[in-house]
């Protein structure tokens, strides 16, 4: 059951829910003025009631990053505009700006361990205690301990450090990174198509960005990779970008894992390179066969479970214009028209009914097989 319970810092100010079994209540601040808030849970979704002194309304919450953060809407009784609700708990996990550059924080009860880019990657394994931290580093030429100290607000930390058999203290500050409401990234991380110089260049990712342009509140980036590390490598990245990402991964495949320079990357590698990553909204392959073994499939069913996340690919060896229309229409579903990605894997099957695993008779195209894998639902009891 998903445990609403404790501070946050959300768009509408600080608040402060307790939770009992199903039912929710608690208080925010907003614009100086005390306001309440009083839900209940249904699966993993908060359906709630709100009162400021002027208005009242309705409104919803869904976690993420398991536990640590919420996004939702509301709707004032009085026919006003409504929008995003989006909330973090008072904490260090999070996506912060340090001393050391970009720094994602991930808590686990008392454990927090982390990863900045210092040195290719470098990581932090310490435990919390109320408003402070106390860890250890290491990066690839040095390690140490630090401690760190959060601000009241949870926006903040004012931190030191000191190298293994060094003696003084250093100074390590942060501050944290919010997310900018309304804006997604679409992440395409692609393997080179082409075999020998006189092959001719093209690349999915390159499509999809120009297409893209045109969105607002969209931010598309795309890089190449050649082997398992530079995935891995652009994988991490991820970590390091506070919005919701749409992670598309497009490149040959086999029921067994994606391959690259006579490589094959086993789809255990890849879902452990993304542990971390959670502020995915959907990992998509645009690779053929990847969703034909049950194996498979049981072990990405495991990450979406685990990562509560969509997961979406192909059964088949899906032709290359084929996919290519299919997925700017799935993409475009998502991220023009506002669908989750399970309504729009629906109204896919629907719009193009080649996309999943029967053609029309005069269809030109071969059933792609095209398979959605979803969180298991959480009972709430």
């Amino acid at each position: 059951m998903p445990d609403f319970s404790g501070r946050w810092q959300t768009s509408f100010g600080p608040m402060e829910l307790t939770q009992q079994g199903k039912r929710v209540h608690g208080s925010y601040v907003y614009m100086g003025n005390a306001c309440t808030l009083d839900g209940k849970l249904a699966h993993d979704r908060l359906t709630f009631r709100y009162q400021e002194p002027t208005v009242a309304g309705s409104g919803w919450f869904e976690m993420l990053r398991r536990g640590q953060a919420f996004s939702g809407q509301f709707t004032p009784d009085d026919g006003g505009n409504g929008g995003p609700w989006e909330g973090e708990r008072i904490g260090f996990d999070g996506l912060w700006n340090s001393s050391f550059g970009l720094m994602r924080l991930i808590e686990d009860g008392e454990h927090v361990q982390g990863f900045y880019p210092v040195g290719g990657t470098a990581t932090i394994e310490g435990k919390r205690a109320g408003d402070r931290l106390t860890f250890s580093y290491k990066e690839p030429k040095a390690r140490g301990r630090g401690r760190f100290e959060l601000s009241a607000d949870g926006l903040s930390f004012q931190g030191e450090w000191k190298p293994q058999g060094d003696a003084s203290w250093r100074p390590w500050t942060g501050l944290r990174v919010r997310a900018q409401p309304n804006l997604t990234w679409l992440v395409i991380l692609e393997a080179p198509w082409q075999r020998f110089l006189s092959d001719q260049e093209y690349s999915f990712g390159n499509m999809l960005r120009e297409f893209f342009a045109r969105v607002p509140g969209v931010q598309v980036r795309h890089r190449f990779f050649s082997n398992e590390a530079s995935l891995r490598k652009c994988c991490r990245d991820v970590l390091y970008i506070a919005e919701p990402v749409v992670l598309l991964l497009a490149t040959h495949a086999q029921p067994e894992g994606v391959t690259v320079d006579g490589q094959t990357i086993s789809i255990a590698s890849l879902v452990d390179s993304l542990r971390y990553a959670a502020n995915l909204r959907l990992l998509h392959f645009s690779a053929c066969l990847l969703m034909q073994a049950p194996e498979g499939v049981a072990a990405l069913q495991q990450f979406a479970n685990a990562a509560r996340l969509p997961i979406s690919g192909y059964k088949t060896s899906v032709d290359w214009g084929a996919s290519a229309i299919i997925e700017f229409t799935y993409l475009d579903l998502i991220l023009s028209r506002g669908l989750s990605p399970a309504d729009a894997a629906a109204s896919l099957k629907k719009l193009l009914p080649f996309a999943g695993d029967k053609s029309p008779a005069d269809s030109v195209y071969r059933p792609a097989g095209f398979h959605l894998v979803q969180p298991a639902a959480s009972v709430i009891v």
